[in-house]
């Protein structure tokens, strides 16, 4: 093949904006190579220094979540067509910027069908019950010292005499459900399609469970777990959040704790996590961490190596069906 027409080819491939720490699978990395021109960028500031010629060249930009995606930032370039994440929410984009300027906003928000076989999420919500209800870290740091024994680290009880009160049954839901069943728990749950949701069932999940996990969208459920909305509590519980940190009010849950009506709290989420002057070591969950029974992981429900490989490729696929 000639070099001119190697050249056409290459010019003729629409400019994609990649942030490096994405660090997608690099097979998926491969065929983002052989369709698209990619510059790569360290953060925002460094998209936001990428000369004026690559700017007004750049069609398409693959998102990653630390960030968020403001009218501001996205006015720069002025040929934005398209916004791409393999991530099932995002909040982190100004959705309404987008609509008036009809950029297209690739992501798995509404992969409903396809998401039902990632799974990471819904293990990962085990993962934080049997650490907070079976004193794992505390027993691994005890045999770390040249320690062993038993004793002192009794679990709660067995999960199969456990009852796990699912809020939020939808895709997550469901799955968690599945595993749930496997060890023998009872199984409660409690949708808002539900009838009688507040009235009835909500009651029935805050008054009978052992353990009760948060599954629902930021959208319209900012600060569910509150003061305003949960009551009636009955048995003492641990409550686990996979969802965001939103949908929590974190002060309401230190007052919990206080109280000893939750018996700990596993949270993979914290509020305010996506903006850009977060600071973990301010967030009250964190700062209360060795006072209560809290286990705090890094947003990391959905992160398995081969996860992540189908989730950006299903995302990369809708892309090229899309620039065809």
């Amino acid at each position: 093949m000639k070099e001119s027409h190697i050249s056409k080819i290459f010019m003729n491939k629409k400019r994609l904006i990649y942030f490096k720490k994405i660090n997608l699978d690099k097979s998926n990395y491969q065929k983002l190579i052989s369709y698209f021109q990619i510059t790569s960028v360290n953060d925002l500031n460094q998209a936001l220094k990428i000369s004026k010629n690559i700017k007004n060249q750049v069609q398409i930009i693959y998102c990653d979540q630390r960030y968020y995606y403001s009218s501001i930032f996205l006015s720069k370039f002025k040929y934005l067509k398209v916004l791409v994440s393999s991530t099932t929410s995002t909040n982190f984009i100004d959705k309404k910027y987008c609509k008036t300027k009809n950029i297209k906003i690739i992501s798995l928000e509404n992969e409903k069908k396809f998401l039902t076989q990632i799974t990471p999420t819904a293990e990962h919500v085990f993962g934080l019950i049997l650490i907070l209800i079976r004193n794992y870290i505390d027993a691994i740091k005890s045999v770390n010292l040249g320690k062993f024994d038993r004793r002192p680290f009794g679990g709660y009880k067995m999960l199969s005499r456990s009852t796990l009160g699912i809020i939020g049954f939808g895709r997550l839901g469901k799955l968690i459900k599945k595993i749930a069943l496997g060890f023998k728990m009872k199984v409660i749950t409690v949708d808002k399609n539900d009838k009688k949701y507040f009235a009835k069932k909500l009651k029935n999940v805050l008054q009978n469970s052992d353990i009760v996990t948060l599954n629902i969208p930021e959208r319209d459920n900012s600060n569910f777990f509150s003061n305003k909305i949960i009551k009636n509590f009955k048995n003492n519980f641990y409550l686990i959040n996979t969802s965001r940190g939103e949908v929590v009010d974190e002060k309401f849950i230190i007052k919990l704790l206080k109280k000893k009506v939750l018996l700990g709290y596993g949270t993979d989420v914290l509020r305010n996590e996506f903006k850009k002057d977060f600071d973990i070591k301010k967030n009250i969950i964190f700062k209360n961490k060795k006072r209560f029974n809290i286990i705090i992981t890094p947003h990391i429900g959905g992160s398995t190596k081969d996860a992540w490989k189908l989730t950006e490729n299903r995302v990369i696929e809708r892309l090229i069906k899309e620039i065809k």
